[in-house]
This record gives C-alpha cells, sequence and structure tokens, in this order.
C-alpha cells in the first residue's frame, strides 16, 4: 500500500472524474446498506427486489452524485481533505435528502394522499448518515495514508528537513499546514524551551526539550530550522541562531498567526529569518484610537516623502483615513514608485503627489496657499554624514533654510501641527549634517513661543534599512562576495525599524503640545562590526573566512557612538514607555533670527569655512571630528 502512495506522491493527483466515480461507488454501497438495515425492520420493505427501492436505489444515488458536483466536492485534492471538505460533504448529503423529502411531500399531496411514503423517511435519514460517513471517512483514509507515508519516509519531492521550534499553537497549525499542503518540507522534530513538553509528540513527531536542542541539530540531519513562536526572547533565539550557524542549519520563520489568511498559514509566507528580528527589540504598539482622532479627516502634508522614513509615515498615515495626503519629494523615480503603491495598497486613500524642494520658497508658498495643511510632517533633509560634510553649502540650504522655509509658511497658514523628523546626530555634533539638523530644532523651537502653530521634533538614532544605512551596502557587498567594509572596530549605533520609527513618530506629533523634542527608547546599542557578522551568518558564510571584514577608518565627522541627549539635557517620561521629552535650553526667537540672518550672508558668498564657523556660533555643543572643519575648532 505504500509503495502505491509513494507513485502517488510524485505530483499525480486523481483527476476529477475519478474522485467523481469514487464517490459514486460510495453512494452506491450507502444505499444498498442503508436499503438492508430498513429491510430488516419494515416488513412492507422487501430491498432490493421490488419497485419501491428500486425507486429508491436511483433517487438516492444520482440526487446525491448530483450534488457532490455542485459543491465541488471532487475539486478538492483528497490527501490534503480539510474541515471544508467535510462541510461540502455534509450539505451536498443533507440537500440530496432534503430532495428526497421534497418528492415525498409531492406524492403524497397529489398522488396518493392515502398511501405509503414514496420513499420511506426512515430509509431518507440511514441514508443521509451512512453516506455521509462514507464519504468523510474515505477521505480521511486517505489522508491518514499519505500522513502515514509521509513520517515512514516516503517523501520524494520533500528534500528539505526541518525541525520546528515551538510545539504550541502556531507551531502545531504551522506543522498541520506544512503536512496538508507542501511538498517540500519534511518534518523531523519539534523543539521547544517547555520542559513539560518534552518527550511528548505532535502528530507523531517527537518534541525535544531545550537540553536535547544541540543534539538535534548536531545529529538529526536537520537541513533547516523553522521559528514558529513568539514566546521566544531575541537573546535566546540569538542563541539559537548560531547554534543552527554552527550546524549549517538556515534559520526561517513564520509570522504571528494573526496576519494568516482566515486563520491558515500559507507556505509562502514561511521566510528566512531577518537581521531586524535578532536585534534586541521589542514590538511597538500605538495608541490608536488617539492617533485615528488626530489624522481623521485632516489635510496632511508630508515632505521628504519618497524618502524611507517619509513614505513609511505616508502609509501609516493612509490607515487613519485623512482627507487629503500631499506627498512632496524632489526625488523623480521615488516618488513615482510611492505614488503606485498608494494606488494599489490604499485605493480609498485621496493623495496628491506634488515634485519639489522645500528650498523653492516660492513654490512651497504656493503649494500651502491651495491645500492649507492641517498637520505637516517634515522629514525632507540630508541625512548623508560624509556628503555633506563635503558640501556644507547644499546641507544648510535644505536642513536649515527649507526647514525655515516650511515652518515659516505653516505659521503663515495656520498649520495645526508642525512636526520634524530629527536624528541623534544632531546631540554634541561632531559633522555639519548633524549640526544642521541641530540649527534646524532649535529654531523651530524658538518660533513654538511666537507662533499658534505647535513646533514639535522627534529624535531617534539609525533606522534599519533606510537609504543609505549600513544593511543594504553590506548585503550588497555580502552579494558580491566581499568585502564587508566597517569604519572602527569598536564604532556603535542604536537601530530601529522603520514602521517602528514611524509609528512613534506619529504617536509623538499626537501628544506635543508645541516646543517639545521627543526622544525615542532605541534599546540596546549595537557593535557595527557584531551587525557585519551577523548578516555575513545570515547568508550562509563564514565571516573572514568566506567572507572578509575590511575596517576603513572613521570617516569625515563621524564618531564612534551617538547620543540623544546632549551634557546640558535630561529627560522626561511621558505616557508612552518608549517616549521620553528632551528638558533643554530654548533659545531666544530674536537671537536665532540673527544667526539666520548671518547664515544667509555667509551662503551668498558660500564660503563654507565661514558657513560653518557661523553654524558653531549657535550651535556651541558642534565640535567637528575626523574634518577638515577642526581647524575652526581650534581658532575658539
Amino acid at each position: 500500500m505504500l509503495s502505491i502512495i509513494n507513485n502517488l506522491m510524485k505530483d499525480k493527483y486523481l483527476p476529477s472524474w475519478v474522485i467523481i466515480l469514487i464517490d459514486f461507488i460510495i453512494c452506491v454501497v450507502s444505499a444498498f446498506v442503508s436499503g438492508i438495515i430498513l429491510s430488516g425492520q419494515e416488513k412492507y420493505f422487501n430491498f432490493p427486489l421490488d419497485n419501491y427501492s428500486i425507486r429508491f436505489l436511483v433517487l438516492s444515488i444520482s440526487l446525491t452524485t448530483l450534488f457532490l458536483i455542485l459543491f465541488k466536492v471532487a475539486k478538492g485534492v483528497i490527501r490534503y481533505s480539510t474541515f471544508s471538505d467535510a462541510m461540502r460533504i455534509f450539505f451536498a448529503v443533507v440537500f440530496a435528502g432534503l430532495s428526497m423529502l421534497t418528492l415525498n411531500l409531492i406524492y403524497k399531496y397529489y398522488i396518493d394522499p392515502l398511501g405509503k411514503d414514496f420513499i420511506p423517511k426512515q430509509l431518507i435519514l440511514i441514508y443521509f448518515f451512512v453516506s455521509y460517513i462514507g464519504l468523510f471517512l474515505f477521505r480521511m483514509f486517505v489522508r491518514w495514508l499519505f500522513e502515514k507515508a509521509y513520517k515512514s519516509g516516503i517523501h520524494i519531492n520533500m528534500t528539505t528537513s526541518i525541525a520546528i521550534f515551538g510545539a504550541g499553537k502556531t507551531g502545531t497549525a504551522t506543522a498541520n499546514t506544512i503536512i496538508s499542503t507542501s511538498k517540500k518540507y519534511y518534518i523531523k522534530a519539534f523543539l521547544d524551551d517547555d520542559s513539560s513538553l518534552a518527550g511528548k509528540s505532535i502528530m507523531g513527531i517527537r518534541i525535544w526539550g531545550k537540553k536535547d536542542h544541540e543534539y538535534v541539530f548536531k545529529y538529526k540531519d536537520i537541513d533547516q530550522l523553522l521559528i514558529a513562536t513568539n514566546r521566544i526572547s531575541t537573546e535566546r533565539k540569538n542563541e539559537i541562531f548560531d547554534l543552527c550557524f554552527q550546524n549549517k542549519i538556515k534559520v526561517l520563520t513564520v509570522p504571528h498567526i494573526k496576519t494568516w489568511t482566515d486563520g491558515q498559514l500559507n507556505v509562502e509566507q514561511i521566510k528566512e529569518i531577518q537581521i531586524e528580528q535578532l536585534l534586541n527589540r521589542e514590538e511597538i504598539k500605538l495608541n490608536v484610537e488617539i492617533i485615528s482622532h488626530e489624522i481623521e479627516n485632516k489635510t496632511i502634508l508630508v515632505t521628504g516623502a519618497a524618502g524611507s522614513i517619509g513614505s513609511e509615515i505616508v502609509r501609516q498615515l493612509a490607515k487613519f483615513n485623512p482627507k487629503l495626503i500631499v506627498v512632496l519629494d524632489q526625488a523623480e523615480t521615488p516618488l513615482y514608485d510611492i505614488e503606485n503603491e498608494i494606488r494599489d495598497k490604499f485605493p480609498e486613500t485621496n493623495f496628491k503627489i506634488v515634485i519639489s524642494s522645500v528650498h523653492d520658497k516660492e513654490r512651497m508658498e504656493d503649494i500651502f496657499k491651495n491645500i492649507n495643511p492641517d498637520i505637516v510632517f517634515h522629514a525632507a533633509a540630508y541625512k548623508h554624514v560624509p556628503m555633506m560634510e563635503a558640501h556644507p553649502y547644499e546641507a544648510v540650504k535644505v536642513n536649515i533654510f527649507g526647514t525655515k522655509i516650511i515652518a515659516d509658511l505653516s505659521c503663515k497658514y495656520g498649520v495645526n501641527k508642525f512636526v520634524m523628523i530629527s536624528t541623534d546626530k544632531a546631540v554634541n555634533p561632531t559633522n555639519v549634517m548633524g549640526a544642521t539638523k541641530r540649527f534646524a530644532e532649535i529654531y523651530i523651537q524658538s518660533l513654538n513661543k511666537t507662533s499658534n502653530t505647535q513646533f514639535i521634533t522627534t529624535r531617534f538614532g539609525n533606522v534599519l534599512g533606510s537609504n543609505g544605512s549600513v544593511i543594504p551596502r553590506f548585503k550588497e557587498q555580502i552579494k558580491r562576495g566581499g568585502p564587508v567594509t566597517v569604519t572602527h572596530p569598536d564604532i556603535i549605533r542604536y537601530f530601529m525599524t522603520i514602521p517602528e520609527a514611524c509609528r512613534l513618530v506619529l504617536e509623538a506629533g499626537v501628544m506635543g503640545k508645541g516646543g517639545e523634542i521627543f526622544l525615542f527608547d532605541m534599546g540596546n546599542p549595537v557593535k557595527i562590526v557584531d551587525l557585519a557578522k551577523r548578516m555575513i551568518k545570515l547568508s550562509g558564510f563564514e565571516p573572514d573566512n568566506d567572507i572578509m571584514i575590511e575596517f576603513t577608518g572613521l570617516r569625515p565627522g563621524e564618531k564612534l557612538y551617538e547620543e540623544l541627549l546632549n551634557k546640558k539635557e535630561h529627560s522626561l517620561p511621558t505616557y508612552h514607555n518608549k517616549i521620553f521629552i528632551a528638558n533643554n535650553e530654548v533659545f531666544d526667537f530674536d537671537f536665532v533670527q540673527e544667526s539666520f540672518s548671518d547664515l544667509e550672508k555667509q551662503c551668498h558668498n558660500q564660503g563654507e569655512d565661514k558657513i560653518v564657523s557661523c553654524i558653531k556660533r549657535l550651535v556651541s555643543t558642534f565640535k567637528s571630528n575626523n574634518s577638515r572643519f577642526e581647524k575652526l575648532d581650534e581658532k575658539k
């Protein structure tokens, strides 16, 4: 029998007509069994010799077969029969029974009111149970045979042996999906840290406890480990990943069970583990009700909306039913991409694409005049540290004067809230980029004291996968076979994912009353060299063996670590445990305006040293590092 199953498992499925024929035979057998059962109880029913019984045989078999076809029972693959298949069989048999009962009523009412039933009601009831049990058990028996063959090692196309980490609800559901629908994976073991589950089994597959995990990885010939649980810390996940890497086992993950379609896992949702899942970060949750109240039916302008942060802000805003989202950026191709994405993913969202630079004052005024935004999310900025160190005029033009233009227009046209995206590089800046962002922070904070618009700053560190971040660069270098370049062995950075950073931006924007600089809990800092090694391992290579890591030296303006607070600041808590407020000095608006006037004069001359010196006068914590502008600090 198992050899027959073995042949059928080679991607060969029974055609529908064969299944219909088998179901027809089951209906015939069920009808005869039902007749025999009743003939032993009813003297007037002489089965199967009289016309009375032949009438039942013809109608029961033909009607049941008809409804099995109408309910598309034969369309399912028998070896993968599920609850929905059982329900289709149930309704097919019920409708067949109801049809026979209807014929009974018609016969009694119009033809023979005083005679016997056209078909005995007891016989219809017996046939209902016998035929349903027969059709259902046939499918369960076939499925059982295939699962038996599966567990016996007959898995011709199942070339990937896997272990599932997590023997709870998600792990069990994942295993059921794999066994029922996939020929790609063959499950060899369950793993779980819960000692009470050790030694037990699921679907005949043993659960191995924590102390045996290393043994399973070494000696059970596992190709891949599938993590199918949320009851696992990031530290434990990293331990498991390291064990798997040592034994050349690829690590996969299953998404949260809430994201499964109709409660069912699609095998295509099983993905390789990502670097974001190995960083020590907790999931950040939003106060959806408060944010929805703030965003719903509002006109919102997002600058820098084609960038990684700006585009994610647009995506998240689209979920809260705004009146209009104005998507503004000067980058043509990314703007085109986000336009198509919004049309595809958020067809009900009203949005307007605008291509322009925030430094174009006349164009910005025209936009504000026409759309009259309620809220502005200002994400437009130059962020690349070495690039801006080489071109300080461009950094000033966009990061400082671009911000001033948008902020001043927000005041003029009565914007309710202005939320600026800043950076941890604005704290004790050692480069032009960070200093220009701090300059912009100072301006909007001082402007808040003279305006009805609420000006809010959000400050956070690096985001994983953003344009210009190390993650895409490392991936490309690994793809090319290395080397992976890191500036310094001791350099560390804070990281969070783009979606969680933007969720916190929305939350901070809602809670802000004006004048605050909000800081985000960035978790634990990560050494960039460790990040590089982890990414190399994720790609299946050995660091400094298969792919080399090279140290290139700190880039102009770069420092070993970033901070969220300067020496004169301390933080205050908010109702959100991931958001804090920097308690810092607020500058006099007139003094800041004078600094702007001085900076503007220097920009007209385009003398880089004078431009940077002017920034340093306002941003007293700006001390250049590994930069040609260090000489300006020496003159002080």
